[in-house]
């Protein structure tokens, strides 16, 4: 088989292959992109869950210190009333004990509650996250189905058409295929063009008589306008 006709060969199948890819659309970027949404929903909420159990350990401890301070705090007080305490000294060093627990109670106190808001705030967006995930896997889930389902209709002359494309292209040197490659871009798969009544079926411009002659004999010829390659 000639150049020329293993170019058209390749055209037509190029041709097929980008109408399969038509017929699928955006569903495998779409699918893409779903999939990384549900990547970072899934690393965001495990992020969130592990920070919440921390915190929930935090509120743990410092109800704990809390609890025991205060009742360090009475026991303390309790002293001062239950004849513990004979010298002004002794009374004086109790009363700064007295106030350093009362500033570490409410330090605290202070710290349960930021804890205790932290922990609401984290249980609402692991809340609000789970249910983001739920509707992006619910939409993955169609995304792929449908995405599969034209796949499988598909897949077998997609994968025949590559391995023809393959076969053809074995056939065409390195310099035309890049060549090929540059017009398909250009001129959105219309490669070739046949030479109708001495013009470029492509573009309309006439084709001079000796580019004629070689095309008839099937030589590699290239149309002066629009540069695609042309066949008689």
């Amino acid at each position: 088989m000639s150049l020329i006709n293993q170019i058209i060969l390749l055209q037509e199948v190029d041709n097929k292959l980008f109408e399969i890819e038509k017929l699928l659309g955006d569903l495998p970027s779409k699918v893409e992109e779903l999939t990384q949404n549900e990547d970072g929903v899934k690393t965001s909420l495990q992020n969130k869950e592990n920070e919440l159990r921390e915190t929930s350990v935090l509120i743990s401890t410092n109800e704990t210190l809390v609890e025991t301070t205060s009742a360090k705090i009475n026991s303390l007080k309790d002293k001062l009333i239950d004849g513990s305490i004979s010298t002004n000294k002794e009374y004086d060093a109790m009363m700064e004990t007295i106030d350093f627990e009362k500033n570490l109670l409410s330090e605290k106190e202070n710290e349960l509650i930021e804890l205790m808001s932290k922990k609401e705030e984290l249980s609402k967006e692991i809340e609000e996250d789970k249910s983001s995930l739920d509707g992006i896997i619910s939409e993955l889930n169609t995304k792929k189905d449908s995405l599969n389902a034209k796949m499988q209709e598909v897949s077998e002359e997609q994968n025949a058409l590559k391995s023809e494309r393959d076969s053809v292209a074995e056939n065409i040197d390195s310099d035309t295929m890049s060549k090929y490659a540059e017009i398909y871009e250009a001129r959105k798969g219309l490669v070739v063009a046949e030479i109708l009544d001495n013009s470029c079926e492509g573009c309309g411009a006439m084709v001079p008589p000796q580019s004629v002659n070689e095309a008839l004999s099937q030589n590699i010829v290239f149309c002066g306008n629009c540069s695609r390659f042309l066949f008689k």
